[in-house]
Parts: C-alpha cells; sequence; structure tokens
C-alpha cells in the first residue's frame, strides 16, 4: 500500500513539473510563429486584441511648419474598411473602402483624398502591415552608422490604393518590436523620383494603453535621409481621446447630399 502511494506521488511530482513548464512551451511556440517582421511588430501591438473591436475613435490635430493643416476627429472600423472624419468645423468625409463622400465645403478641396486616408493610415499602421499587395524586404538595412534599431522595407504591388508607389522604411525597437519610427515617400501628385527626392518620416511616442493596446499619444515628422536617418523636424501630430467604439457599422449612413471624390 505504501508503494502505491509512492507511486502516485512521484507521478503527480512529474505531472506537476511537466505543467509547470507548459507556459514556456507555448512561449516558444508563438515566438516561433512570429517569423517575419512584420508579425513581430503585430504582436507588440497587440493586433490580436485590437481586431476583438468594432472601430477606433480618436482626435488629430496635425501643424507642418507652424501650420495647423488637419483638425479632426476620426472613427475608424478596426478593418479600416469604412470611416467617418468630422472636421472641427463641422465638415465631413465618409471612406467606404476607396469610395470617399464629402459635405459641401470639401466638393472641391484638392487635399481630400489625402486627408482621408493618411492620418487614420498612419494611426493604424501597426495593423496594416499584412493587407493584400504588401511586400516585405525583411533584410532591409539602411546606411546609417548609429542606427540602434530592426528594419525592414514595405512596398506594394501595382494598383493597390492611391499611391502604389509609396514605400515605407520601419524602425522597431530591438526589445519589444514596437514601432519607434517610419521613413516614407508619398506619390500622390508626384512621380516616384520626385517623392524620392524628399522623403520624411513619422516618428510615434509617448505610448498608451487602452483596453490592452498600445497607441503613441504623439507624433513627430521628420525629414529623412537613407545615410542619417531622421534630421530635420518639420512636423507634429497630437492624438487624443482614443477610445473603441461599438455599433459604428450600425450607425454608418453615407448622406445622399453628400459628394463623391
Amino acid at each position: 500500500m505504501n508503494k502505491t502511494i509512492i507511486t502516485l506521488f512521484i507521478s503527480l511530482l512529474i505531472i506537476t513539473s511537466c505543467q509547470k513548464k507548459s507556459p514556456e512551451t507555448k512561449q516558444t511556440v508563438k515566438e516561433t510563429i512570429a517569423k517575419t517582421f512584420a508579425q513581430k511588430i503585430e504582436i507588440a501591438h497587440q493586433k490580436e486584441v485590437f481586431l476583438k473591436n468594432e472601430a477606433i475613435q480618436f482626435d488629430a490635430v496635425v501643424e507642418f511648419g507652424g501650420n495647423e493643416i488637419f483638425n479632426a476627429n476620426i472613427t475608424i472600423a478596426t478593418t479600416s474598411d469604412i470611416a467617418k472624419i468630422t472636421y472641427k468645423n463641422g465638415d465631413e468625409i465618409y471612406i467606404s473602402k476607396e469610395n470617399v463622400f464629402v459635405s459641401d465645403n470639401l466638393k472641391d478641396n484638392p487635399g481630400v483624398r489625402f486627408h482621408a486616408y493618411t492620418w487614420s493610415y498612419f494611426f493604424l499602421y501597426p495593423y496594416k502591415l499584412s493587407d493584400n499587395g504588401t511586400k516585405w524586404d525583411d533584410n532591409f538595412k539602411t546606411n546609417e552608422t548609429n542606427n540602434t534599431f530592426n528594419t525592414a522595407k514595405l512596398t506594394f504591388e501595382a494598383n493597390i490604393g492611391d499611391a502604389p508607389d509609396d514605400w515605407y522604411i520601419l524602425y522597431t525597437e530591438k526589445e519589444s518590436n514596437r514601432l519607434n519610427h517610419v521613413a516614407y515617400i508619398v506619390t500622390a501628385g508626384k512621380t516616384k523620383a520626385e517623392a524620392e527626392s524628399d522623403p520624411h518620416a513619422i516618428k510615434y511616442t509617448n505610448y498608451n494603453t487602452i483596453k490592452g493596446v498600445p497607441f503613441a499619444s504623439d507624433w513627430g515628422f521628420y525629414e529623412w535621409t537613407l545615410n542619417t536617418g531622421l534630421t530635420n523636424k518639420i512636423g507634429s501630430g497630437k492624438i487624443t481621446n482614443i477610445k473603441f467604439v461599438n455599433k459604428f457599422r450600425d450607425n454608418f449612413k453615407i448622406p445622399d447630399n453628400y459628394f463623391k471624390r
């Protein structure tokens, strides 16, 4: 009888020991799955948790050269297929995939599509890295001599979005894989060569956690070069009042008198 008890006790110790190792096993599996540069960022920014919410809302104020160029409230589905932008002065933009609809004051504004997509894209950037048409060079390196970040380059297949010739060079923190800054070109209204002669970068700082998901509350816009990285600061963005919202799709209705752009 005693031998049976001892045998059971030993068996229990073995089972308990195996159970204690299981979190390590799970962690190892998770790290193995996150093989790509994009996947590591998505895990660091809690993409799985983010996508469990229907929509995200925030206020964004963007200025360049001391001039305010954007001041609005943005509500966008976490899948980014629909969005509503309400400017401080009451003007509105509705986005439904590639279609943009605007209130009367914006019908002749040449920058409407740029503003409709750009600021929400920068906000959602960590969750857009695996979109259809994305092409990655995980081995890309800049020519900076003092770069302390991991880097990779993102380009796009032809006919993806309004500006398929745009590219992005991502910098992530080595320990956390969190996004630090992103160099980019904007080809809207320019040739690719013209855009590449004047690349910029956005730097994400002051992360705040909302329902388990980190969001940068401050953006810095900089001039950037392949050899020196960030140089002169040229603009900034302030993101406030970030919150997840429900029933956005139920209430999303484009007014009949809005203009398609």
